[in-house]
């Protein structure tokens, strides 16, 4: 007892009539009609019947599209990069083939291996008549000779004796001099040889550059001119000889002072050799053949 006359009890949240939560009320302690417009009691709405099953339908649906769609885009990617990198025909019968063969090995030739050399006739007493130099010159084509797929690795290899296998001579690979010589109704031939005095194959090919000089190193007449002939490379192993024929004529119309040394550039060299050697120019006749295997001359006697 407090005192006060017992009123009504209130809800401990105030919501009951006249609790400051509770509907509003006017003077004379009746509700206010407004209030049912302006504050219409809540309700619970509950779900429709079955729309969980149908929202967990739904989301097992957009699950397992994802997972399809991911899966196709994987497997576009792996045949893709498989096209590529040539694995799978690009025939689409989904054949298997191997990768592309290495473009060097394929475009690479067979080793080379010389022709033999070609031979002319013996020089001929032509007296002063002049060939045209160099004309009609050919160079004979190497035959070719390859190595049998899957030999020695199956990559193709040239022997150390051909051509393509070895370098150019050069100057301070050779050693010359005048060899041995012939003769026939007035005319004169003289071997010019070279020999390789270096440790490695090296090959000469075509004609030399020759020329006269005296005793001082003064150059005598011109140059000998190039008599045609068929010519090929010439691989010279370490000790080995070529040769050439130098042709003069002897004592025929006006001869010019004969030589004491020789200048000879090697086919393809800037770089020359001097020795010694006695030719005469007579005539105007004085020419060189291309260089053959041998140390007899060109064409060989």
């Amino acid at each position: 007892m407090t005192g006060f006359p017992d009123g009504p009890a209130l809800p401990p949240d105030g919501t009951g009539p006249g609790g400051p939560n509770g509907p509003a009320r006017g003077a004379d302690g009746a509700d206010d009609p407004l209030e049912r417009l302006l504050r219409p009691a809540g309700g619970y709405l509950a779900p429709p019947p079955g729309a969980f099953e149908r929202v967990r339908r739904r989301a097992a649906r957009r699950r397992r599209v994802r997972a399809l769609a991911g899966g196709t885009a994987a497997a576009a990617v792996v045949a893709g990069a498989l096209f590529l990198t040539g694995v799978v025909s690009p025939g689409g019968d989904g054949q298997v083939v191997g990768p592309p063969a290495d473009r060097s090995l394929a475009s690479s030739g067979p080793a080379l291996s010389p022709k033999p050399t070609h031979t002319a006739a013996a020089p001929s007493a032509t007296g002063g008549q002049r060939p045209t130099p160099s004309a009609g010159r050919a160079m004979s084509t190497p035959s070719a000779t390859a190595t049998p797929p899957g030999a020695a690795g199956g990559a193709p290899s040239a022997s150390p004796t051909t051509p393509d296998a070895t370098p150019m001579c050069t100057a301070a690979q050779l050693s010359a001099s005048l060899g041995g010589s012939d003769a026939g109704a007035g005319n004169l031939y003289r071997y010019l040889v070279i020999t390789n005095t270096g440790t490695a194959s090296c090959h000469v090919t075509g004609y030399p550059g020759l020329s006269m000089l005296d005793a001082n190193g003064t150059q005598i007449g011109r140059p000998a001119t190039r008599r045609t002939l068929d010519y090929s490379p010439v691989v010279l192993a370490p000790g080995g000889a070529a040769s050439a024929t130098i042709h003069t004529v002897d004592q025929q119309g006006t001869c010019l002072a004969t030589s004491a040394r020789l200048k000879m550039y090697p086919p393809g060299s800037k770089a020359s050799l001097t020795f010694a050697g006695q030719v005469t120019d007579c005539d105007d006749m004085f020419e060189i053949t291309p260089f053959t295997a041998g140390r007899t001359g060109n064409p060989p006697s």
